[in-house]
């Protein structure tokens, strides 16, 4: 097992802090403590990276915090809230800080998600002010003309934050007791089967990895992982898996947070932030995972990493076995609603995807059918730290509707395999849990995603989305190289439920699956997507 930091830390009273006041309290008491480290660079990595600090961060909340007490419109209304929307850079977390010292509520829509999807979200949180920089001015006030209630405001670059001069402090008054229950940012579910719903996050609900180097069982968790130790993950901040990741563990936890250039994150320019930011962990998704392992100094950089964590999707068992016996892989998997999930650590590289739960998880697996069970987390007595029941006080129980399945020999491991939702009602009653088998599909070298759909017809559609197409390449030729794999999923299904390769459509280059801020595939809407196309197959 790779070396790990002892938690708790020295001296430090754990889950009990609050990020905004722990951010002062680190840039008056150790002002050159490093928060992120950013390429001397952009244009040539192997420059090296330079350190900013949380001294420099804390300045730069401040001066925020007076440019939104100027900018935002007057209210009497306690926890006012704003959304902002900008490019992948430091103006998220220092925003985010800067509303906690004057107890604002930022809301962080997705410019990936529909504009009527965002105005749902902001209704539903009574925002009127939207924040954007101007290179975001067309995308935001577009959403926004069906909206003429709600104000656009333009927010300066990032350097008006960033200035060397002192700024007039801006301090979080306020204790724990006072202000852990306060809401903070709401981010919002990835809207895999629907529309995204927005999630208010509090102040406690944001020490999340404070919260997890509390527990008595903390050395059982992958949590120490992250202390003292320098990561990388392309995460945007407008998750809570990226707040986390910018905000909460390098404050927390005095992680150190490895920051690439801004731009997106191809795989050349992931492998050179590994090596030249002397990255030691790297949380990413899935996707990228398998596009590094596609080129040789990209599965080299991953092997040199002490751990490789991934959240958002399931990881490729081609991609994991590649990776399990040089580093530490570990499946990080939450949600908008409940939170980081407090599991352990294991040393079974067999089972590289499959985990077990600390005992404050509360999770209990109830048994749906054959050998798939439902994690349900149920509530714990006393001043628990799930934050499920947090977000709602008045329920003592909550389904998931994640699927899992328990690892054959190393009993106690679980690997979460799909969704209850993810089933396909087929019109003779008949039906498939698609993904339990779309993996199998998934295997053929060049696919990137498949979908089974069919919901109401007689028989089951296969949807595939291929990485890309060779020139020359038929139609029946692709589907002719599926044949294999299609076969591995009929043996595992009755007969009346089989796939054909007389029911397969390749995705068109034109119309690529939708994708969740998560990087998954959003089912239903791509489903949605194809109606067309399903529909002629049974015409």
């Amino acid at each position: 097992m790779a070396q790990t930091i002892a938690l708790p830390l020295p001296g430090i009273e754990h889950g009990k802090r609050i990020l905004a006041s722990v951010v002062e309290t680190r840039a008056r008491d150790g002002p050159e403590s490093t928060w992120v480290s950013v390429p001397i660079d952009n244009e040539d990595l192997s420059r090296g990276f330079k350190d900013i600090s949380f001294q420099q961060l804390n300045n730069a909340a401040n001066h925020a915090a007076r440019w939104l007490s100027e900018h935002l419109p007057a209210t009497s209304e306690p926890f006012q809230c704003f959304a902002y929307a900008g490019p992948k850079d430091f103006r998220y977390p220092i925003l985010a800080v800067a509303a906690a010292k004057i107890q604002k509520v930022m809301v962080l829509p997705s410019p990936l998600v529909t504009a009527e999807a965002q105005l749902r979200i902001l209704e539903n949180k009574r925002c009127t002010v939207y924040l954007r920089p101007s290179s975001m001015a067309s995308q935001v006030d577009a959403i926004l003309r069906e909206a003429p209630h709600i104000q656009a405001v333009e927010v300066p670059e990032i350097d008006e934050f960033m200035r060397e001069d002192e700024a007039v402090p801006y301090i979080y008054g306020k204790t724990w007791e006072e202000g852990k229950d306060n809401p903070w940012l709401v981010f919002h579910t990835s809207g895999t089967t629907g529309y995204p719903k927005p999630v208010t996050y509090t102040h406690s609900m944001m020490t999340f990895p404070d919260i997890a180097a509390s527990l008595p069982d903390v050395e059982l968790g992958y949590i120490h992982q992250y202390a003292y130790r320098r990561w990388y993950t392309p995460v945007p901040s407008l998750h809570f898996v990226g707040t986390v990741m910018t905000l909460g563990m390098p404050t927390f936890l005095h992680m150190i947070t490895v920051v690439g250039p801004p731009v997106p994150p191809s795989a050349e320019i992931i492998t050179k932030t590994l090596q030249y930011g002397q990255v030691e962990g790297a949380l990413l998704p899935p996707a990228l995972i398998d596009v590094l392992c596609q080129t040789s100094p990209g599965l080299d950089a991953l092997r040199q990493l002490k751990f490789v964590h991934y959240a958002g999707a399931p990881l490729s068992k081609k991609t994991g076995d590649q990776l399990a016996s040089h580093v530490r892989i570990v499946p990080c998997i939450g949600s908008t609603e409940a939170g980081g999930y407090f599991t352990k650590v294991h040393d079974h590289r067999d089972a590289w995807d499959y985990i077990s739960f600390q005992d404050y998880a509360g999770a209990v697996f109830e048994k749906r059918l054959d050998d798939l069970y439902e994690l349900v987390f149920s509530r714990r007595p006393g001043d628990s730290p799930q934050q499920i029941f947090k977000l709602y006080p008045d329920i003592d129980r909550f389904e998931t509707k994640d699927l899992w399945t328990e690892h054959p020999v190393h009993k106690g491991l679980w690997k979460i395999i799909g969704r209850t939702d993810d089933y396909v009602y087929l019109s003779h009653a008949d039906g498939l849990h698609a993904s339990l088998l779309e993996p199998e599909i998934e295997a053929h070298s060049r696919v990137r995603s498949a979908l089974i759909g069919g919901h109401g017809r007689p028989a089951p559609v296969l949807i595939v989305e291929l990485f890309s197409t060779e020139e020359g390449e038929t139609q029946e030729e692709l589907v002719s190289s599926l044949q294999p794999y299609i076969e591995k999923v009929n043996a595992r299904v009755h007969d009346c439920v089989r796939l054909s390769t007389e029911r397969v459509i390749i995705a068109a280059e034109e119309k690529p699956f939708i994708r969740t801020i998560k990087g998954s595939v959003a089912r239903m809407q791509t489903l949605g997507l194809y109606e067309d196309e399903i529909g002629a197959l049974f015409s």
